[in-house]
Order: structure tokens, then sequence, then C-alpha cells
């Protein structure tokens, strides 16, 4: 198959130190085209002599060589409008999570992707975290009984004036992969609870669904090492932890995201009675599957997106709604909330 040509409209830190090097190991697939930035100096740095330098956003919009844009721009107050260009000029579009700050922008976002009839998707790309994989993969297989509470948490070593859509949104689409139910309610909390999504601080949130599991989860002040050495450390940082009717598991992120020899050669995770099957292979074969390996076959073969626009739409609701329960001091039904496929692609 051809290979996708990618022009990036935004060409930061972000871009060279995650996208760069991920297409760039995917050069069968992918072709890296050119990069736009406001500051040319990012897009210069970026091309690194190798890939063209747009001088405008008007030149990017009428490129011919281009396939699909990615949108990594900041802040991401920047998202909208730079999409809708894209968007409105007939582009493919790789929009870079979060998606925006408001569920009103994205639904216009996703009307305008639908007139165009363009591929737009947003680079949720923990949705192939090795950790979120295995804890589907426990709560799959039974392994714990009927799982009643999946909790994620993040420990973080900063505080104040988090971006909270920017990095909780992380675990708020894995909760949403993992419960496909229709969520039901949610009881929040925010360091600053009077603030918007994007400088509310550290919080925590619980995601009552129409089906079990409840999801909890929680970007935390913790301490990023212990003081003190313990010969089973993830005990204190797991990310994902699921609780079940017969037994419980949980599994730790501290790496980011783990490799998979990692999980099959046991040394990751913690299971309170028996150890989980992670031999299938099926789930094996999806370790080491990362979202662009995804993405491309939905762009050269028409497979379903990993990532559809309505589901990282519906992870900018669910922040909405944890800064309104936080502001409230109380439940708030989950309203608003779009429909989605009920299977998982992982």
């Amino acid at each position: 198959m051809k290979p996708c040509r990618i022009s990036f409209c935004g060409a930061g830190k972000w871009v060279r130190a995650f996208h760069i090097p991920m297409l760039e190991q995917r050069a069968d697939r992918f072709a890296i085209r050119g990069f736009y930035d406001v500051f040319q100096e990012n897009a210069v740095a970026s091309a690194a002599g190798k890939y063209h330098v747009f001088s405008s956003m008007e030149e990017l919009l009428q490129d011919d060589e281009t396939d699909v844009v990615l949108v990594a721009t900041k802040p991401v107050d920047t998202h909208y409008e730079a999409t809708m260009r894209l968007l409105e000029a007939g582009r493919n579009v790789i929009l870079e999570k979060p998606m925006t700050y408001s569920s009103e922008q994205c639904d216009a976002l996703i009307a305008k992707a639908k007139e165009k009839g363009v591929l737009f998707t947003v680079n949720h790309n923990l949705r192939c975290s090795v950790c979120l994989k295995a804890t589907k993969e426990v709560i799959r297989q039974g392994h714990v009984g009927e799982a009643v509470n999946v909790e994620i948490t993040s420990p973080r070593s900063w505080y104040d004036q988090i971006d909270f859509s920017n990095y909780a949104v992380h675990m708020i689409d894995q909760a949403l992969a993992i419960n496909r139910s229709p969520l039901k309610e949610v009881m929040a909390c925010t360091a600053h609870r009077n603030d918007p999504m994007s400088s509310c601080g550290y919080g925590a949130a619980l995601l009552v669904f129409e089906k079990l599991p409840s999801i909890t989860v929680s970007l935390l002040p913790l301490p990023m090492k212990q003081a003190i050495a313990d010969e089973h450390p993830y005990r204190g940082y797991f990310r994902f932890r699921v609780t079940g009717t017969k037994d419980s598991f949980a599994i730790a992120d501290l790496s980011h995201i783990p490799a998979a020899e990692q999980l099959l050669c046991r040394s990751s995770y913690y299971f309170d009675n028996a150890e989980p099957d992670f031999t299938r292979p099926e789930f094996v074969q999806s370790l080491d599957k990362a979202w662009y390996d995804f993405f491309y076959e939905s762009w050269a073969g028409g497979a379903p997106l990993l990532v559809s626009p309505e589901e990282a739409r519906n992870n900018i609701r669910c922040a909405e709604l944890i800064t309104e329960s936080s502001r409230l001091n109380r439940a708030v039904d989950a309203t608003n909330m779009l429909p989605i496929r009920k299977e998982c692609l992982i």
C-alpha cells in the first residue's frame, strides 16, 4: 500500500519527542511531508533539514502532497480554529488530545468532518497502553469474577494550575474504553473547584455506568519514588487496579507504557489469589500495536478508527461533568453524552 503523507500544524517539543520518531519507525506506512507553526523556528527545528517547512497556513491548506494533517497546536484553545479551517478545506485531520475545552466545539468539528466526508480522529495514544490492554483482558477472561470497580490513578510530582483536561483526559478515555455501557452519574472533586478544567488542579472522580464496573479516576499528588525501597514497589503506585467478586488485579505504569515483555514475564503486575493468563494469541499480538498502526489501517483500508471523534468528544463532556460536580459539590447526571459503538477495538 502507498504511504500516508502527514504534515503538521504545530511543531513543538511533543511533535519532535513523540510523533516524528513514531512515524519514522513506520517508514513503510508513513511519510512525513512537512511542518507549519506560527513560530517558524519550531517548524524549522522539527523539519531538521529533511522535511518541508510551510511558510503559512494557506500553503499547508493547499498542499496536494499532504494526505493527512496532524494538529498539535498550543494552547488547547487553538485546537478548534485550526482544525475547523482544515476540515472546511476538505483535509483529513488527526487532532492531538484533548480535542478542545468545549463539547459544543467538539460537536461542531464532528459535524464539519461529516459534511466534508473526511477522516477525523484524535490522538489518544494511551488507548494503546499495555496496562489498559492487560486490565481489559483480565476483565474479559473473568479472572476477578465480576469486576465491581476499576481504579485508574496517576501520581504526579507537581501541583497547582494543572491542565486537568490535558492529562486527566487520558484516564477518562481509558475509563470509557473499559466500560462501554452508558455513563449515568459523575461525582468528583478538584483542588480549585471554581476554575475551568484547564486549571482546576488535582482531582478525583467516581464514574457510575449503567452496568458494572464503576470506575474511579484520580490525578493526585504522590511521590514518584519511594523513600525506602520495597520489594513490592508497585503496591503503592498502581496505575490500574481491578476489584472483583473473586479476586483483584493491579498493574503499574511508572515507565509510562510498560513493554510487552514486562507483562509476559510477570514482572509488573500484582494479583491477589491467582495469575491471569496473558498467552491468548490475539492478545499477545496486540501488545506491540501502537496508535499509528491502527490509524494506518483506517486510512489505507477503511478499518474502524481506534478512537472515533464521538468517543474523543465524550471524554471532553465527561471532563465538563467532573468540573461541574466539583463546583456544585454533589453528584451530577451524565447528560449530553453521545451514543458510541458498543465494541472496543482493543
